[in-house]
């Protein structure tokens, strides 16, 4: 994948990052996990991941759309900004400044995508923003973030709270 179309994937990328957040499919609500005792121990961080995953769908939805109502977009770019805040707020020290980085790198993205009306292409065109998301320091940021979610907050993984 080229560089630009790496950065113009990177919001449906930052939900892949959080999918490791998430309990089990649809599928599988039907059938019950013999191997499952109780729930996972409720993790701050790994909730509102979450949560920024179900914040992001809905915009990964209206780019797909093509023109995107300007209310509408402002109104699901503003949840996803919330809900990224929570990411930083809930975030384990250890990986705070990465959680912040990663968001910083979500916000400059919904930056342009507001200013082009909803337009994806808009930031594969801006070659600043490619450049710095792909500078080590937010791609490493991104990485150790998504490691995180996949050991701490995937079902069944031991909670972090202390």
């Amino acid at each position: 994948m080229s560089r630009a179309g790496a950065s113009a994937a990177l919001v449906v990328t930052l939900g892949g990052v959080l999918l490791g957040c998430g309990g089990r499919s649809v599928a599988d609500s039907d059938a019950p996990d013999p191997t499952r005792r109780s729930a996972a121990p409720a993790n701050p961080f790994c909730a509102a991941a979450q949560a920024n995953l179900k914040a992001i769908r809905p915009l990964n939805g209206l780019m797909a759309q093509g023109q995107v109502p300007r209310d509408e977009l402002t109104d699901t770019v503003a949840a996803v900004r919330r809900a990224g805040q929570d990411m930083v707020f809930a975030a384990p020290a250890d990986i705070r400044a990465d959680v912040e980085r990663t968001v910083q790198a979500l916000e400059l993205q919904l930056d342009v995508l507001v200013a082009n009306g909803g337009d994806q292409t808009a930031l594969s065109r801006d070659t600043e923003l490619v450049n710095r998301l792909n500078s080590p320091e937010f791609a490493g940021a991104g990485e150790r973030v998504r490691a995180y979610v996949e050991r701490n907050c995937a079902t069944g993984a031991p909670s972090t709270r202390r």
